[in-house]
């Protein structure tokens, strides 16, 4: 049985294969890598991915780890990296404080249009997928993310971090495929979808 130090490397080396690999010369790059030789409407969101793998490589050392089923539980809202090996997803829940978003995530509170909401403390949840292709395991940024803001089921706000997914046409609204994907990482969303449906978004 893997111990919380073993899934801490395991999940770390995914990231570090993410984000590694030498680009230039083709050989065995990762997900970023693949990004970087893709069109040019895919290698926008390189920035925005960087910083979601970035971010759950600094929090994985200092925020608890819970590995257990996320979809059809709702998650608390409080700190903590969550992992669903049997269904490979990935959660990170992190602290922002009063005027810190822009600072913690620049790329991701890119995404909000309101500089009051930027401004407010809450709770970033960045959700991961872990895919395995050709026999190997990877770790992939979700293209939405999350900010709840006073970290309240109530007050969540989707960020589209993967520009990328709406501009090429994969969904018609990717607001409301959000909310529904929310659902597979434990993610409150109920309040939220119905106060965007009642305003006839």
């Amino acid at each position: 049985m893997d111990t919380p130090a073993t899934t801490r490397a395991a999940l770390q080396a995914l990231i570090d294969e993410a984000i590694g690999g030498d680009v230039l010369a083709g050989a065995d790059f990762g997900f970023v890598g693949v990004m970087a030789r893709a069109a040019p409407a895919i290698r926008q969101d390189i920035a925005p991915a960087f910083e979601m793998y970035t971010l759950l490589s600094h929090y994985l050392g200092t925020l608890p780890l819970a590995t257990s089923a996320l979809d059809g539980v709702e998650v608390a809202l409080a700190p903590a990296i969550h992992y669903d090996q049997s269904n490979g997803r990935l959660l990170a829940l992190l602290p922002v404080g009063r005027n810190e978003l822009a600072l913690v995530a620049h790329w991701l509170a890119d995404g909000l249009r309101s500089d009051v909401v930027k401004a407010m403390p809450g709770m970033l949840a960045l959700p991961f997928s872990i895919e395995t292709h050709d026999g190997r395991r990877h770790l992939l940024p979700e293209w939405f993310a999350a900010y709840y803001v006073d970290g309240k089921p109530a007050h969540c706000v989707p960020l589209l971090a993967l520009a990328s997914m709406a501009d090429d046409g994969r969904v018609a609204d990717w607001m409301a495929v959000a909310f529904e994907r929310m659902a597979l990482f434990g993610l409150p969303c109920g309040d939220a979808r119905a106060a965007v449906a009642a305003a006839g978004r």
